[in-house]
């Protein structure tokens, strides 16, 4: 555990995560310092068992231990977000945990005691007494995205919003660090078209989003990149306009005559070309135990995709991409894009076309 990468993303805003390759945890601590020197540490998301060992270490370098935790924010209730509190609270007994209505009627089955919880909702902007002379925050609904009482959480000193599963994302981006680039966005996408219920929900967030003053130059999801400068503006123009849940539903029927076939050409055609980076690429979109198979399979035939069309060729593309050497990725796209222009289909960006 003694490589951990702890980043500095705001003044005392400390950001670590854990090891998974495709759907990783952001694990977020805020220390609130008062003019007498004091401390408030909040810490955001903590996780699940698994990250135990992390946390414990972490929390070991900067505060001194997870026993001198005072807050514990909860974006909403899921065990990914939520399942160590309880750890937590065996440390720290005292410490409160930060929550909407709605996420305390199903985390409180974790065995937490009433008395440990602080509760949040909608714009009643409630803050917890030890912060009050410490800092300007604002808890922010992101109702429906992708639970009713879904919050986030603004600290307008270091204008970084801390969004739980909105604007999260699996991982698209190639190489290290953890600030988005434009790689980044298909797998918000991708997260978001499988997780959302509608672009209604996701349009409420925004607006609630784009009505703070200062508006966030920062935003940390708790799945995915920190997304920062001109990508905060960009990304949330974009998933305003994304087809997701009930609303995928309607145009993914639409399309799966067209696309289901098209992605079954290409397979095929890495089959007969590239066969081992055929099998790489089998046994990766089949694999089980990891974020949710985009492509359902009958055999090796693709029978159902969870995504729209154009999303699930990137994500096809993407997962070639990291199996295949760079000379070989010239004729790769050079056939898909063939294959495209046969079914009259665009070329998704992210896709190299042909060359």
């Amino acid at each position: 555990m003694n490589g951990t990468v702890i980043t500095e993303i705001g003044k005392e805003i400390y950001h670590f995560k854990s090891s998974e390759s495709d759907l990783h945890r952001n694990i977020y601590l805020k220390r609130f310092l008062g003019a007498d020197g004091s401390a408030v540490n909040m810490i955001m998301d903590p996780g699940t068992s698994m990250d135990v060992p992390i946390l414990a270490e972490v929390m070991n370098k900067l505060i001194g231990g997870t026993k001198n935790i005072d807050l514990i924010f909860l974006s909403h209730q899921d065990p990914d977000v939520a399942s160590n509190t309880h750890f937590l609270l065996a440390s720290s007994p005292d410490a409160l945990v930060v929550t909407s209505t709605d996420t305390f009627r199903l985390v409180r089955m974790y065995g937490i005691p009433e008395k440990n919880f602080f509760l949040i909702d909608g714009q009643n902007n409630r803050i917890p007494e030890n912060l009050k002379q410490k800092t300007e925050i604002s808890f922010i609904s992101a109702e429906f995205c992708h639970f009713k009482g879904a919050m986030m959480f603004y600290d307008y000193q270091s204008r970084i919003l801390f969004t739980g599963d909105f604007l999260g994302g699996i991982n698209t981006r190639l190489g290290d660090g953890i600030y988005a680039n434009e790689e980044s966005f298909s797998g918000i996408s991708l997260f978001h078209q499988i997780y959302m219920p509608s672009n209604t929900a996701i349009k409420h967030t925004v607006d609630r989003i784009l009505q703070l003053n200062p508006k966030p130059t920062t935003i940390a999801p708790q799945h995915g990149d920190v997304i920062s400068g001109r990508n905060v503006p960009e990304f949330l123009k974009r998933i305003s306009k994304l087809d997701v849940g009930v609303d995928l539903a309607k145009v993914r029927d639409q399309q799966k005559e067209t696309c289901i076939p098209v992605l079954n050409s290409i397979l095929d055609t890495l089959m007969e070309t590239y066969p081992h980076v055929y099998l790489e690429l089998m046994s990766g979109l089949k694999r089980t135990g990891s974020f949710t198979p985009v492509f359902q399979f009958s055999g090796n035939t693709i029978t159902e995709i969870k995504t729209g069309s154009e999303e699930a060729l990137i994500h096809l593309w993407e997962a070639i991409k990291i199996i295949t050497p760079q000379e070989k990725l010239i004729d790769i796209a050079s056939y898909m894009a063939e294959i495209l222009e046969k079914y009259r289909l665009p070329v998704p960006p992210g896709v190299v076309p042909k060359t």
